[in-house]
Protein backbone atom coordinates (compact mmCIF):
# COMPACT_ATOMS: atom_id res chain seq x y z
CA UNK A 1 0.00 0.00 0.00
CA UNK A 2 3.03 2.08 0.90
CA UNK A 3 4.83 1.43 -2.02
CA UNK A 4 1.68 2.39 -4.65
CA UNK A 5 1.19 5.77 -2.43
CA UNK A 6 4.73 6.51 -3.15
CA UNK A 7 4.19 5.04 -6.24
CA UNK A 8 1.69 7.86 -7.46
CA UNK A 9 3.38 10.45 -5.39
CA UNK A 10 6.50 10.38 -7.47
CA UNK A 11 4.60 9.72 -10.94
CA UNK A 12 2.48 12.87 -10.05
CA UNK A 13 5.81 14.56 -8.92
CA UNK A 14 7.49 13.97 -12.30
CA UNK A 15 4.57 14.98 -14.37
CA UNK A 16 4.41 18.42 -12.36
CA UNK A 17 8.32 19.05 -13.30
CA UNK A 18 7.92 17.81 -17.37
CA UNK A 19 5.20 20.34 -16.91
CA UNK A 20 6.62 23.27 -15.45
CA UNK A 21 9.83 22.17 -17.41
CA UNK A 22 7.50 22.92 -20.92
CA UNK A 23 5.82 25.19 -19.54
CA UNK A 24 9.21 27.44 -18.80
CA UNK A 25 10.40 26.81 -21.87
CA UNK A 26 7.03 28.24 -23.66
CA UNK A 27 7.27 31.13 -21.75
CA UNK A 28 6.85 34.60 -22.05
CA UNK A 29 10.35 35.43 -20.40
CA UNK A 30 8.61 36.66 -17.17
CA UNK A 31 8.16 34.36 -14.21
CA UNK A 32 6.14 31.18 -15.02
CA UNK A 33 3.69 31.62 -11.68
CA UNK A 34 2.44 34.95 -12.82
CA UNK A 35 1.61 33.97 -16.31
CA UNK A 36 -2.21 34.42 -15.97
CA UNK A 37 -2.45 31.87 -18.73
CA UNK A 38 -0.73 29.05 -16.30
CA UNK A 39 -2.78 29.94 -13.88
CA UNK A 40 -5.38 26.73 -13.97
CA UNK A 41 -3.11 24.28 -14.78
CA UNK A 42 -1.19 25.26 -11.82
CA UNK A 43 -3.80 25.07 -9.91
CA UNK A 44 -4.96 21.70 -10.94
CA UNK A 45 -1.44 20.44 -10.00
CA UNK A 46 -1.69 22.33 -6.62
CA UNK A 47 -5.00 20.22 -6.03
CA UNK A 48 -3.28 16.86 -6.70
CA UNK A 49 -0.42 17.91 -4.99
CA UNK A 50 -2.53 18.54 -1.71
CA UNK A 51 -4.49 15.45 -2.53
CA UNK A 52 -1.56 13.53 -2.93
CA UNK A 53 0.00 14.88 0.83
CA UNK A 54 -3.68 14.73 2.00
CA UNK A 55 -3.58 10.97 0.89
CA UNK A 56 0.16 9.61 2.42
CA UNK A 57 -0.96 11.42 5.48
CA UNK A 58 -4.25 10.55 6.13
CA UNK A 59 -3.30 7.12 5.28
CA UNK A 60 0.48 6.28 6.68
CA UNK A 61 1.55 8.54 9.15
CA UNK A 62 -1.13 9.60 11.01
CA UNK A 63 -2.11 6.22 11.40
CA UNK A 64 1.01 4.74 12.70
CA UNK A 65 1.04 8.08 14.95
CA UNK A 66 -2.16 7.30 16.72
CA UNK A 67 -1.04 3.41 16.95
CA UNK A 68 2.11 4.83 18.84
CA UNK A 69 0.21 7.32 21.15
CA UNK A 70 -2.70 4.54 22.23
CA UNK A 71 0.31 1.68 22.19
CA UNK A 72 2.11 4.25 24.53
CA UNK A 73 -1.30 4.84 27.13
CA UNK A 74 -2.36 1.67 27.02
CA UNK A 75 1.25 0.79 28.81
CA UNK A 76 1.59 3.79 31.10
CA UNK A 77 -1.56 2.93 31.89
CA UNK A 78 -1.00 -0.58 32.82
CA UNK A 79 2.29 0.53 34.74
CA UNK A 80 0.04 3.13 36.62
CA UNK A 81 -2.50 0.41 37.62
CA UNK A 82 0.36 -2.21 38.59
CA UNK A 83 1.77 0.92 40.84
CA UNK A 84 -1.16 1.76 42.63
CA UNK A 85 -1.54 -1.96 43.40
CA UNK A 86 2.03 -1.90 44.67
CA UNK A 87 0.70 1.37 46.85
CA UNK A 88 -2.15 -0.37 48.11
CA UNK A 89 -0.62 -3.17 49.20
CA UNK A 90 2.56 -0.79 51.25
CA UNK A 91 -0.45 0.41 53.18
CA UNK A 92 -1.96 -3.12 54.16
CA UNK A 93 1.68 -3.49 55.53
CA UNK A 94 1.98 -0.28 57.01
CA UNK A 95 -1.45 -0.63 58.76
CA UNK A 96 -0.54 -3.89 60.06
CA UNK A 97 2.32 -2.68 61.38
CA UNK A 98 0.65 0.26 62.98
CA UNK A 99 -1.85 -2.42 64.83
CA UNK A 100 1.25 -4.95 65.81
CA UNK A 101 2.89 -1.96 67.69
CA UNK A 102 -0.62 -0.76 69.53
CA UNK A 103 -0.73 -4.55 70.34
CA UNK A 104 2.67 -4.61 71.65
CA UNK A 105 2.93 -1.25 73.13
CA UNK A 106 -0.60 -2.38 75.12
CA UNK A 107 1.42 -5.63 75.59
CA UNK A 108 4.22 -3.83 77.09
CA UNK A 109 1.99 -1.44 79.77
CA UNK A 110 0.50 -4.19 80.55
CA UNK A 111 3.91 -5.98 81.95
CA UNK A 112 4.39 -2.94 83.37
CA UNK A 113 1.61 -2.93 85.43
CA UNK A 114 2.63 -6.75 86.28
CA UNK A 115 5.67 -5.24 87.36
CA UNK A 116 4.33 -3.43 90.29
CA UNK A 117 2.63 -6.97 91.79
CA UNK A 118 5.84 -8.96 90.33
CA UNK A 119 9.27 -9.35 91.00
CA UNK A 120 11.23 -6.78 89.23
CA UNK A 121 13.83 -9.09 87.61
CA UNK A 122 11.84 -11.09 86.17
CA UNK A 123 9.11 -8.33 84.68
CA UNK A 124 12.71 -6.50 83.42
CA UNK A 125 13.30 -9.65 81.78
CA UNK A 126 9.75 -9.86 80.24
CA UNK A 127 10.20 -6.06 79.13
CA UNK A 128 13.44 -6.72 77.14
CA UNK A 129 11.21 -9.70 75.56
CA UNK A 130 8.83 -7.67 74.55
CA UNK A 131 11.44 -4.63 73.69
CA UNK A 132 13.36 -7.16 71.30
CA UNK A 133 10.12 -8.22 70.21
CA UNK A 134 8.90 -5.29 69.15
CA UNK A 135 12.10 -3.98 67.48
CA UNK A 136 12.22 -6.87 65.40
CA UNK A 137 8.36 -6.75 64.19
CA UNK A 138 9.48 -3.22 63.23
CA UNK A 139 12.77 -3.94 61.29
CA UNK A 140 10.61 -6.89 59.42
CA UNK A 141 7.80 -3.74 58.86
CA UNK A 142 10.34 -1.69 57.60
CA UNK A 143 12.41 -3.83 55.36
CA UNK A 144 9.12 -4.93 53.45
CA UNK A 145 8.26 -1.77 53.05
CA UNK A 146 11.57 -0.65 51.92
CA UNK A 147 11.48 -3.66 49.48
CA UNK A 148 7.92 -2.91 48.22
CA UNK A 149 9.16 0.71 47.65
CA UNK A 150 12.15 -0.43 45.99
CA UNK A 151 10.42 -2.58 43.97
CA UNK A 152 7.73 0.15 42.44
CA UNK A 153 10.72 2.75 42.40
CA UNK A 154 12.35 -0.68 39.57
CA UNK A 155 9.26 -1.17 37.78
CA UNK A 156 8.92 2.48 37.01
CA UNK A 157 12.45 3.17 36.16
CA UNK A 158 11.78 0.05 33.67
CA UNK A 159 9.25 1.45 32.35
CA UNK A 160 10.67 5.07 31.64
CA UNK A 161 13.32 2.84 30.19
CA UNK A 162 10.77 1.11 27.62
CA UNK A 163 8.92 3.75 26.48
CA UNK A 164 11.70 6.27 25.99
CA UNK A 165 13.14 3.68 23.23
CA UNK A 166 9.48 3.31 21.57
CA UNK A 167 8.97 7.11 21.69
CA UNK A 168 12.56 7.32 20.75
CA UNK A 169 12.46 4.89 18.11
CA UNK A 170 8.89 6.01 16.64
CA UNK A 171 10.01 9.65 16.54
CA UNK A 172 13.56 9.46 15.22
CA UNK A 173 13.23 6.74 13.01
CA UNK A 174 16.51 4.47 14.68
CA UNK A 175 16.75 2.77 17.87
CA UNK A 176 17.76 4.80 21.05
CA UNK A 177 21.20 4.79 22.09
CA UNK A 178 20.49 2.43 25.19
CA UNK A 179 23.67 3.56 27.09
CA UNK A 180 22.78 7.35 27.05
CA UNK A 181 19.03 6.77 27.92
CA UNK A 182 19.87 4.41 30.96
CA UNK A 183 22.59 7.26 32.01
CA UNK A 184 19.57 9.83 32.26
CA UNK A 185 17.34 7.24 33.70
CA UNK A 186 19.92 6.56 36.48
CA UNK A 187 20.04 10.01 37.25
CA UNK A 188 16.68 11.10 37.39
CA UNK A 189 15.96 8.12 39.81
CA UNK A 190 17.47 9.21 42.41
CA UNK A 191 15.65 12.84 42.17
CA UNK A 192 12.74 10.67 42.60
CA UNK A 193 13.01 8.20 44.92
CA UNK A 194 14.24 11.71 47.14
CA UNK A 195 11.20 13.33 46.57
CA UNK A 196 8.79 10.22 47.19
CA UNK A 197 10.44 9.11 50.36
CA UNK A 198 10.10 11.20 53.71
Amino acid sequence: MRRQAYGAFTAGLAAFVASSTAMAKEGSGGMPQLDYHSFAPQLVWLAIAFLGLYFVMSRLAIPAISDTIEMRQGKIQGDLDAAEKANEDTRGLVAAYEKRLADTREEARKLMRERGEADSAAAAARLQAVHDKLAAQIGEAEKRIAAQRDDVMRGLEHMAADIGQDVYAKLAGQPADQAALAAKIATAAPETRGGGSR
